[in-house]
């Protein structure tokens, strides 16, 4: 398991999320919001943004090169959004 900051738009708070290699940003995004729900409600599409670019849907952390305790933010708006 990879411990990583996440950041939800909106949120006063960063979580760590525990990932897998294989783990999409799909995932990374459910686990966040599920983990904030109580301050944030969840919001549909979401993307995330990983040092400054927006993950491709189908990319996994490992490809991403995302290392332990490093940030990543889930923002409003569609995979296709910039």
């Amino acid at each position: 398991m990879i411990p990583l900051y996440g950041f939800l738009e909106g949120d006063t708070l960063g979580l760590v999320v525990l990932a897998d290699g294989r783990d999409t940003p799909a995932v990374l995004a459910d686990r966040l919001q599920r983990a904030a729900r109580v301050r944030v409600a969840p919001r549909s599409p979401v993307r995330v943004v990983y040092q400054g670019r927006v993950l491709d849907p189908g990319e996994t952390v490992a490809a991403a090169g995302m290392q332990p305790l490093e940030r990543f933010d889930v923002v409003a708006g569609g995979a296709a959004s910039r």
